[in-house]
């Protein structure tokens, strides 16, 4: 129950507009207004669009603001060669599927579009919203490729510059009686200054973390 983002580059933000999806797509509608750590902006952009719209470019319910932003997505002008080779160079490196590394490549084309979302690091992948946000990035991505007749490549950035160590080094999750339960790797041993996740090497200690993670 929620909307995509349109910016100048196609940037999905949050859940899927109203018919995005195959109609074929299982659908749980929960009204996020519910949920009382939920801000106003996001409320009313999920239910009362018109109210925010001046701090958009676009009704994402709103095909014609689809072709829109395609159009001029297509016509901004981008270093796309340059671009496309960095992205294949990383996706090499990790050796990712080919079918990511082929969308890696269709940046290159002046007709496409990306869809765009990311989240913070997390231990073991984060919070599930966050594989949900990649799904449904997936997923709009080729909504818009055959709605509009585009190449639409699905883009997920992690967040690796977050400084706060202590959120990123544990996750939470339901046991055999679905209670909570939460594992941590240890506390970082340098105080002082911040420092970017991305600078994190996980020492021997993740061992006794993967083996907690086994036995719940």
């Amino acid at each position: 129950a929620s909307r995509g983002s349109l910016g100048s580059t196609l940037t999905l933000v949050s859940n899927n507009p109203p018919g995005s999806l195959s109609e074929s797509s299982p659908r749980i509608p929960v009204d996020v207004r519910r949920f009382p750590w939920i801000r106003r902006l996001a409320a009313d952009y999920a239910y009362d669009f018109g109210s925010v719209a001046p701090f958009f470019t676009g009704d994402p319910a709103n095909r014609a603001d689809w072709v829109a932003a395609v159009a001029r997505t297509q016509a901004h002008p981008r270093r796309r060669t340059e671009i496309a080779s960095i992205v294949v160079a990383q996706q090499q490196r990790r050796q990712a599927p080919a079918r990511a590394r082929d969308a890696a490549v269709r940046l290159a084309d002046t007709k496409t579009v990306a869809i765009v979302t990311g989240q913070q690091a997390g231990l073991f992948g984060g919070p599930l919203f966050t594989l949900l946000k990649a799904l449904t990035a997936l997923k709009l991505a080729g909504e818009v490729s055959r709605q509009h007749g585009v190449p639409a490549v699905a883009i997920f950035w992690v967040e690796a510059e977050d400084h706060d160590w202590d959120e990123v080094r544990s996750c939470t999750l339901f046991d055999a009686q679905l209670e909570p339960r939460t594992v941590s790797l240890p506390a970082h041993p340098t105080a002082g200054d911040p420092f970017p996740i991305a600078q994190v090497v996980i020492d021997a200690s993740i061992q006794s973390v993967i083996e907690e993670l086994s036995g719940i």
